[in-house]
Parts: C-alpha cells; structure tokens; sequence
C-alpha cells in the first residue's frame, strides 16, 4: 500500500480500519511504515465499528468530509466497509476510496 501512495504521489491520507486485530495490526504496520521514510502523513485513523452504528458512522464520514485528504486507506472487512459506504451514500460524499480487502 505504501509502494500505491508513493506511486502517485499520495502523502496526505485517511485512514480507516477494522475494530479487530486484522485493523490495529495493519494500523500499526501502517503508521510505522508511512513515518518518515515512507515520506507521507495520515489526517486521520478512525476505527469502523464491528455493528451498524449509523451515528458513528456519520461521525466518522464527518471527519472525512472535513478532512484536507482526497484519498482514504482502508484495512477493514467487508461488513464494516460495505456499513460505511450505505452512510455515505446517505451523506452524497463522494470520496476516492483506495481499499485493500480481505474476507475472513
């Protein structure tokens, strides 16, 4: 993931991940591997919740919004993305998504 920012020149991100070990491991991965010899900076960790929680999700499609990133990262499963994207839908945000998905 990190060889796709650098390729395109991405150094401002989001970042959105699972609320399980699959997220805070790759979280974590993540922020150690952009620091300062991946050469970018995240706006923003947020963490998906495991249920439909339709106001953290407009919470967190708020940080988005707000937020200077045009690109976001997600190391999540597909209930919590496919949660988030009906919110945002709801919201009419339209946002360039960069996913790495894996099913479990």
């Amino acid at each position: 993931m990190i060889q796709i920012l650098k390729h395109f020149g991405w150094t401002w991100a989001g970042l959105l991940i699972s609320d399980n070990d699959y997220g805070v491991h790759a979280a974590r991965s993540f922020h150690s591997d952009l620091g300062p010899a991946g050469g970018g900076c995240l706006a923003y960790t947020e963490m998906l919740p495991r249920v439909y929680d339709p106001a953290e999700l407009t919470r967190i499609v708020d940080v988005m919004r707000k937020s200077t990133a045009r690109v976001v990262i997600v190391f999540a499963n597909q209930s919590p993305i496919l949660n988030l994207m009906k919110e945002v839908g709801v919201h009419v945000y339209s946002i360039k998504l960069g996913i790495q998905l894996f099913s479990l």
